[in-house]
């Protein structure tokens, strides 16, 4: 194969792949996270009141010279499975270990090799899956004649494709589909055929106008968008900021955006 990579020699031993019941399994907190966190208690329960065996992989399992068991990762699908108590073993990869020393080296190995997925495959995932959710925003962007980009690099984006899935998902389940619908339909008019660069910047504002106007403005919110490039939304917007640095970008996208509409109206009364 050309442009093959040079290889080092393999190191470590083979692990095994065994079930292994819960109660023998250990966690080690001199190198473990803690899972007292709010975030972690909630994950924990998630797994625990939906357990999916198809969503459970092998927990990666440190066998130390006593023989004691200690999961390296893992240890949320290990304290879910405690919580049920009716999941007597769980499918280990198990590798000799030297020590807590040797295990916190694989521990930090693990997490760095990992690549998280991205909102946009997360997306196409639920897509795919038949979550209602992501129809519903697919439906929306599509009504509009958007869709999702198929990168977070902006140089690949084409006219009229989109990457802030947090911020549909927002509006989505703080107004509604219809919301969603009108707010996805007044920025693709508004900067039509254009890439949208500043999509995720500027489309809080963008909602914040069409649930405080509705329908009876769609055409001044519209106007008013398009009478500003992209370029000038994203200023406006961080100048609003800068004016209010306790505030966050999404506030001072709905600042910027509304402020805009209300001098608009005002103009014409």
């Amino acid at each position: 194969m050309s442009g093959a990579v040079k290889m080092s020699p393999q190191c470590g031993q083979r692990p095994s792949l065994e079930y292994r019941p819960v109660g023998d399994l250990k966690i080690d907190p001199s190198y473990q996270r803690s899972i007292e966190s709010p975030a972690s208690q909630v994950l924990i329960k998630r797994i625990a009141r939906t357990w999916d065996w198809r969503l459970c992989q092998p927990l990666d399992v440190a066998r130390r010279p006593d023989g004691a068991l200690y999961v390296t990762d893992g240890q949320h699908r290990l304290a879910a499975a405690l919580v049920r108590g009716d999941i007597y073993d769980l499918p280990c990869v198990i590798t000799p270990s030297k020590g807590p020393t040797d295990e916190a080296a694989s521990f930090v190995a693990l997490n760095q090799q990992r690549l998280r997925l991205s909102k946009i495959e997360l997306f196409k995932a639920a897509l795919a899956a038949g979550n209602v959710e992501a129809h519903d925003i697919r439906e929306a962007l599509e009504g509009a004649g958007l869709s999702v980009a198929s990168t977070t690099n902006p140089e690949s984006w084409k006219a009229g494709q989109v990457v802030n899935i947090a911020g549909l998902e927002l509006c989505l389940r703080n107004h509604g589909l219809k919301a969603l619908r009108m707010a996805c339909l007044a920025g693709a008019v508004a900067f039509h055929g254009q890439v949208l660069r500043y999509w995720g910047t500027i489309f809080p504002g963008i909602v914040a106008a069409v649930v405080k106007h509705g329908a009876d403005d769609s055409e001044l919110i519209t106007l008013v968008l398009g009478a500003c490039g992209q370029d000038e939304w994203r200023d406006m917007i961080n100048r609003a900021k800068a004016d209010s640095p306790n505030i966050n970008m999404r506030a001072a996208a709905e600042i910027a955006v509304l402020g805009a509409i209300d001098e608009a109206r005002g103009a014409d009364q």
